[in-house]
């Protein structure tokens, strides 16, 4: 289980998250949903590890997390909305270091990166550099990153930007047999369609709280007063990333 516990940070005094609380379950999918700029990539950045905080606890198996908690990071794979590149590499060479880190025998990676490579339909050889990539591709090498080292949580942050639609229902399933093999994944995303299909429980982030956490059933009652609409869940959580959005209108439009 992750427990995050009254978790705090600020930014030039700017409470960004507000003693967020909240207990993903083992073996299931965590959405994590609020509008732009809710503090979801700042949330994502301090699970992994890799921003400090203000205040509060983060608990992995119960242990805690700190900064400076490695060992941690081998068994969670991560994916960052601004992913971090070796561009001059191609999606092979990159993921063949990135197995290297983890300590992987090279006679255990070689057919993992294959695999890979196969499934997300990367080019298997080294004549492309991850530079000259698509947005969707490079998302595609940071998810197959996430996944080589077969990871027991997943970390996600918008990891289907830019990627192309059968893909996305490639991986989501991909995604669910592994929770139904132990994993534990947490992702967010603005592609509502998408993550409803995969999670298992949504929770919405809004001026830096947790406002609630709640299964698609819970949701589908939440939004009992939306029952008119085509999906009254997502006109529903619509409604409330509306109220945190700024109402102001251009002057000459």
């Amino acid at each position: 289980m992750i427990e995050i516990k009254e978790i705090a940070k600020k930014f030039n005094q700017i409470t960004i998250l507000d003693n967020v609380c909240l207990e993903i379950e083992t073996h299931s999918c965590q959405a994590l949903l609020g509008a732009n700029g809710a503090g979801k990539s700042t949330l994502v950045h301090i699970l992994s590890a890799i921003m400090q905080w203000d205040s509060g606890e983060v608990w992995i198996d119960n242990e805690p997390i700190t900064i400076d908690s490695y060992k941690y990071r081998h068994k969670v794979g991560y994916v960052f909305e601004k992913p971090i590149y070796i561009e001059k590499l191609s999606a092979q060479e990159y993921l063949s270091f990135v197995a290297e880190m983890y300590n992987i025998p090279k006679k255990d990676y070689k057919a993992k990166v294959e695999e890979l490579l196969a499934f997300f339909e990367l080019p298997q050889d080294n004549k492309k550099y991850i530079e000259h990539y698509s947005k969707g591709m490079k998302n595609k090498v940071s998810l197959a990153a996430a996944l080589i080292h077969q990871p027991k949580y997943l970390i996600l942050d918008e990891p289907f930007d830019g990627v192309d639609f059968l893909s996305i229902q490639k991986i989501c399933k991909l995604f669910r047999s592994m929770v139904a093999k132990g994993a534990t994944i947490l992702i967010t995303s603005h592609q509502y369609d998408v993550i409803a299909e995969v999670a298992d429980k949504f929770a919405f982030l809004q001026d830096g709280e947790i406002k609630f956490n709640a299964t698609m059933t819970e949701l589908e009652v939440m939004a009992k007063d939306f029952a008119t609409e085509k999906n009254p869940v997502k006109a529903y959580l619509e409604s409330l990333m509306v109220k945190s959005a700024s109402q102001n209108q251009l002057s000459w439009l």
